[in-house]
């Protein structure tokens, strides 16, 4: 099972830092989403994180600035993705986008993977509801992963592993309480792993 971080959406003290300690203790991608920062905002954040990590580094906004670092992960928003067209898709990125209905992964054939909620009641947007019903499960075949994403936590990562995603998301687990940012990481790790070798068991 796959495991993402996605940025708080403002700028923290610190930030980039924990960011690389998160890379360093095996962060596969990282999500820098900043709606409300500017382009010399993101170009100072990108600074902030280790050279060798900017391949793990996905953008949701100023995609531009993908070819000034090592940079080859892009993510669409819905808006985006509904008008794009087959150009927007010319170069080599691993492209990743969100939807919120499931109905939605069949358009996806360009995309490597999607986020996909809320699953559950947001813990980084209060009123932001989770749009899943009890016993929920993905059992369709699909060709763009679905990462699971809202309100995701150490305490529900086992509860989504039996809903069929491939990976989950952090976002308000993460960054909620910066002070335990890795160890919530680590934790969430394990578990992830876990799982995995269990599929490998059972296969």
């Amino acid at each position: 099972m796959e495991l993402f971080v996605i940025a708080h959406p403002k700028i923290l003290k610190g930030e980039t830092l924990l960011v690389n300690q998160l890379f360093d203790a095996g962060l596969p991608v990282f999500h820098l989403r900043k709606p409300t920062a500017d382009e010399a905002a993101h170009r100072k954040f990108i600074d902030g994180i280790l050279p060798e990590y900017h391949n793990r580094v996905a953008l949701h906004h100023f995609h531009e600035l993908a070819n000034d670092y090592n940079i080859n992960r892009l993510h669409h928003t819905e808006s985006f993705r509904k008008n794009s067209t087959v150009g927007d898709f010319s170069k080599p990125y691993t492209f990743s986008t969100s939807i919120h209905q499931l109905a939605e992964v069949d358009h996806l054939d360009q995309y490597h993977y999607s986020f996909f909620g809320p699953v559950f009641n947001s813990l980084s947007k209060p009123g932001y509801t989770g749009i899943v019903d009890a016993g929920f499960s993905i059992n369709k075949p699909k060709t763009t992963r679905l990462i699971a994403l809202g309100g995701i936590g150490l305490n529900n990562i086992d509860q989504v592993k039996e809903m069929n995603f491939d990976g989950v998301a952090l976002l308000g687990s993460i960054w909620n309480d910066p002070s335990q940012a890795l160890t919530t990481f680590k934790t969430a790790q394990a578990k992830c792993q876990a799982y995995a070798q269990n599929l490998t068991i059972k296969q």
